[in-house]
């Protein structure tokens, strides 16, 4: 099994693994369309790092990032909401109830700024903030491991990819945020030399020096 570059055309097997991953959530909900056109964005953005595993011709796992080299540039969950608004609004339109889905109860405020950017009342970075010293890095937004396939290091190999390219982008550090309840998860991010940079009520920031 190789690390594999994503491209286009892998975009439904990546999207299927997705919603094998994580059943739950709201792109998943949604069609899967919508799913692919979510991780269409760290393909077309070049800010985007995405890449795979694959095992007889079927995605066990995946890998998406973002690279941020200056201040003030927009997360990736906000430049993800960004890319998909229109697939996400007609999404909606089609299943109502997902409005009401626990992901958007918990985002209100994020979801109100997101709009408030997308009509062009808010500027699409943070130009009020101070400036500082600031080291480029790159984020790991997620690691979607097929639950067939979890336990068995697929994760890790991924996690260790993620590091080996941003290393070779020469950013000193990488950072990910991941929600407490996530136990398997920060276990595994500890295991592999990651440290606690900010600890929230429902969230960890983890980063590891390069």
């Amino acid at each position: 099994m190789k690390i594999q570059t994503s491209n286009k055309i892998d975009l439904l097997k990546i999207a299927s693994c997705h919603r094998r991953a994580f059943p739950k959530s709201l792109s998943s909900s949604l069609r899967i369309s919508f799913t692919m056109k979510m991780l269409s964005w760290y393909l077309v953005d070049e800010r985007g790092v995405l890449f795979h595993i694959e095992e007889k011709g079927e995605v066990i796992g995946y890998c998406g990032g973002i690279k941020t080299k200056r201040q003030g540039m927009l997360g990736s969950s906000s430049s993800m909401t960004q890319f998909t608004f229109n697939a996400l609004i007609l999404a909606l339109l089609e299943r109502p109830w997902l409005i009401f889905h626990a992901e958007n109860k918990k985002r209100i405020s994020f979801i109100y700024k997101n709009i408030l950017v997308k009509i062009g009342l808010r500027s699409k970075e943070n130009v009020h903030q101070v400036a500082q010293p600031f080291d480029p890095y790159w984020g790991l937004v997620v690691i979607g491991v097929d639950p067939a396939w979890q336990g068995k290091g697929i994760g890790s190999q991924l996690l260790k990819e993620f590091e080996t390219q941003a290393k070779e982008d020469k950013v000193s550090y990488i950072s990910l945020s991941v929600n407490k309840s996530n136990h398997n998860a920060i276990k595994s991010y500890y295991k592999n030399g990651w440290t606690e940079l900010t600890n929230t009520k429902e969230t960890l920031i983890l980063s590891k020096k390069l």
